[in-house]
């Protein structure tokens, strides 16, 4: 079967992410709004397929997984298609299903190995009561408006439930409800942009290092000695780029100082690597999801650069995704942000002005970020590009991912 999927995350009040719940379209939503979802008749779940393909950690950071799940799935033995533990898993259960008998049975058969239960509320306990003694979450599906009253009556009921409000698409509205009974949220809150207005703070000494790095692989020609002696100043990222460069190296031999690094690497590679590692550490002071959206949206970009016959601007495609969180790290409009940081004006078009070809291609993949699948699928249609290839490009850019953060754990702590 093919589907799209993005794992989306639940934050504290904190701003701490605490798990990533599944939203998904098999097919294109458009064609396939007719036909019944292939996931009411499976037997088994494709989602566990590629959660065991890309590893939880490209997916989640290894935190808690939510994934949906129906009557016909609650009753096989899905646990043996699930290679993480339990407690990484956290099944959401299809609204349609019924607290029968044969399904608490089989609720309390998943919950004494150790997974958990999320259902979902849409104003109707009589509905949910009786799941109460194997539910972990509650997931409240209303209007900003209802969720803080009835999350009170959702904890009264549920005492021992997590309660998480979905959906909140601004900041006001999370900073209304946050220090409510709510114990989680979901939405694209927390993608607030600095508006035009705000007065630019001053930088850090180490992000201006970082940006006269990247100032210096953004040249046309730049030279590997000035990059070398740039990068040997922070020895996080030293450690970094020559692991990088040993990995990738196809020679016998070890590479074993920076210049060889540099000249084995060239000057392409470098800009993309250094444009990924020094946006990761910018992001050190903002919340772990900021530095998860630029480098994915980076890589996703430039995936899907061949589908919008963009294919020779993947280098510019792949840098223009992972600035487009510039102006939130560095907490000034993104106008200003641009100017500290030599972009091509390709770049500069699409971030600031929001047109051109290459904010066709950062749309479409923003789209994909908020799971709005039948604008996904209409573009789809319109450019004659298939869901296996927009799958393919999306769990490429997650394995990409897991890659570069596996890198940077292991000198986080030089």
């Amino acid at each position: 079967m093919q589907f799209l999927l993005v794992p989306k995350p639940l934050f504290t009040s904190g701003m701490i992410v605490e798990g990533y719940y599944l939203s998904y379209q098999y097919g294109n939503a458009i064609l396939e709004s007719v036909k019944s979802n292939p996931l009411d008749r499976a037997m088994n779940s494709p989602f566990f397929d590629f959660i065991n393909a890309v590893g939880m950690d490209a997916l989640t950071q290894n935190k808690p997984l939510f994934v949906p799940i129906t009557q016909i799935l609650l009753m096989t033995d899905l646990e043996a298609d699930i290679n993480d533990d339990p407690d990484k898993i956290v099944f959401i259960l299809d609204k349609r299903v019924l607290p029968e008998p044969t399904v608490l049975e089989r609720m309390k058969h998943f919950t004494n190995m150790g997974f958990r239960f999320t259902i979902i509320y849409q104003n109707n306990l009589e509905e949910i009561r009786d799941f109460a003694p194997y539910v972990s979450y509650v997931f409240l599906r209303l209007p900003a408006s209802h969720l803080v009253s009835h999350a009170r009556i959702v904890q009264k009921e549920f005492p021992k439930t997590t309660v998480v409000a979905t959906d909140i698409e601004e900041q006001p509205i999370f900073d209304m409800i946050k220090h409510s009974s709510i114990n989680l949220f979901d939405g694209p809150f927390y993608k607030v942009h600095i508006p035009t207005s705000a007065i630019q703070n001053a930088l850090t000494p180490l992000k201006v290092n970082y940006i006269q790095l990247l100032n210096i692989v953004n040249k046309e020609d730049f030279d590997f000695q000035t990059f070398t002696r740039t990068v040997r100043q922070d020895m996080a990222l030293a450690v970094q780029f020559m692991k990088l460069v040993n990995t990738a190296s196809s020679a016998r031999t070890e590479i074993k100082n920076l210049n060889q690094a540099a000249a084995m690497l060239g000057q392409r590679e470098i800009r993309k690597w250094v444009a990924a590692a020094v946006t990761n550490a910018l992001c050190a002071d903002n919340p772990s999801e900021v530095t998860r959206i630029s480098l994915l949206r980076a890589k996703f970009c430039e995936n899907m650069g061949q589908h919008f016959e963009m294919a020779m601007a993947n280098e510019n495609l792949f840098l223009m995704g992972l600035f487009s969180v510039l102006d939130v790290v560095l907490s000034v409009p993104i106008k200003d942000a641009l100017g500290m940081v030599f972009v091509p004006a390709a770049i500069y078009e699409a971030l600031v002005d929001r047109k051109g070809g290459h904010y066709e291609v950062l749309q479409f993949v923003l789209t994909y970020e908020h799971g709005a699948w039948a604008e996904i699928s209409r573009v789809a249609l319109m450019r004659h590009i298939s869901v296996e290839a927009i799958h393919i490009a999306y769990r490429d850019a997650l394995i990409w991912y897991s890659d570069m953060i596996s890198m940077s754990v292991e000198t986080e702590d030089i």
